[in-house]
């Protein structure tokens, strides 16, 4: 079975899960600041993040070449205590009161979704930088309504393990807080993914728009730029 055949039996599920709570999907959005705090300090004041890419790899001008960000890594594996039902539950927090239960029980099951994934693509289980690339990946997909494809999800784990190899706040940080941030990032990551399959065999406008401008939201928080500079190739993530 395929990626995207896994997904769209996923829809079906998560949907029922999820439900309403759809409506509100910007609360995620504190988990993306966390990320941009791994992959690149924010500038001072916290008004606009800094690039995530070094100041030598950043295009002199915006008719500049894209330009790939990092280099490769290995797998930064986080094999403690699940804290699943602990990390949906914080996530869940975020929305209104009367979505919670439902948007912990859709994060659940995203990622039992998300570890199917891993054993389809073949990666490493519990990367953390596999997770910062599901939620990179899941909302670029949700915001251009086109699946990343498989060759192009796996350059950009890599690509996700140098960099957070590199990141002192990240490599400083305790297993527990890495294995959170791995957990919440593939669900949110997943869930923006397979949403998308369900909106896509359920056509919603008023919905389509709202979900495409929290994965934008969401992408914009966690890399620190505008979605307009991004693209996902063969590369991994690089700048327009």
């Amino acid at each position: 079975m395929s990626r995207l055949s896994l997904l769209r039996l996923a829809a079906v599920g998560l949907a029922f899960a999820a439900g309403a709570a759809t409506a509100q999907l910007a609360p995620s959005l504190s988990l993306a600041e966390q990320m941009r705090g791994m992959l690149g300090k924010p500038a001072a004041g916290g008004a606009t993040a800094a690039p995530i890419a070094p100041a030598a790899l950043k295009p002199a001008a915006a008719a500049a070449p894209a330009v790939a960000l990092g280099g490769g890594g290995t797998p930064i594996v986080v094999n403690g205590p699940s804290q699943v039902p602990q990390s949906a539950a914080e996530l869940a927090q975020r929305f209104p009161a009367d979505k919670r239960a439902a948007m912990n029980k859709a994060y659940q099951e995203s990622f039992l979704f998300w570890q199917k994934l891993e054993t389809q693509l073949g990666l490493t289980p519990n990367d953390v930088a596999a997770g910062v690339a599901a939620f990179i990946a899941g909302n670029f997909a949700a915001y251009t309504q086109q699946q990343v494809p498989d060759a192009d999800f796996k350059a950009l784990v890599i690509q996700m393990q140098g960099m957070l190899a590199q990141n002192a706040a990240f490599t400083q940080s305790t297993a527990a807080a890495k294995r959170s941030m791995f957990e919440q990032l593939a669900m949110v990551g997943t869930f923006m993914a397979v949403y998308r399959e369900h909106l896509k065999q359920k056509p919603s406008p008023n919905e389509e728009q709202h979900f495409r401008d929290a994965a934008k939201a969401n992408l914009e928080a966690g890399l620190g730029m505008s979605i307009e500079r991004m693209q996902i190739g063969p590369q991994g993530l690089i700048l327009r």
